[in-house]
C-alpha cells in the first residue's frame, strides 16, 4: 500500500474506524480547502463546490471535505453537526 500524504493546506487527520481521513473545513475567511472548484468546466465562475465520487456536490460556509488520506481525493462533504456527530466537537 502506498505511503499516506501528509495533511495538506488547513487539513487535520481524523479517525473513523476502520479509517483514516483528513478533514477541512469550509470558512469564508480561509483559503479554499483542498478539492473545492469555484469555475465550471466552461470556465464561468460558480458557487463552490466539490465533486465526491464524480457527483457535483455544493459546498457550504462551515461544511467539512473529508479526504482520502492516500489519494488525497474528496470523498464526501458534511456538514458542521454532522462532523461533530462523528468526530467530536472541532478545535476549530
Amino acid at each position: 500500500m502506498a505511503a499516506p500524504k501528509p495533511p495538506q493546506g488547513n487539513q487535520t487527520q481524523h479517525t473513523e474506524r476502520p479509517l483514516k481521513i483528513y478533514a477541512e473545513q469550509m470558512l469564508a475567511s480561509a483559503p479554499l480547502p483542498i478539492g473545492v472548484l469555484t469555475h465550471a468546466p466552461t470556465g464561468e465562475e460558480t458557487p463552490p463546490y466539490a465533486l465526491p465520487g464524480g457527483i457535483y456536490r455544493p459546498v457550504l460556509d462551515t461544511d467539512w471535505l473529508l479526504s482520502n488520506r492516500y489519494s488525497g481525493d474528496v470523498v464526501e462533504v458534511i456538514s458542521a453537526e454532522e462532523f461533530a456527530e462523528r468526530f467530536g466537537p472541532s478545535e476549530l
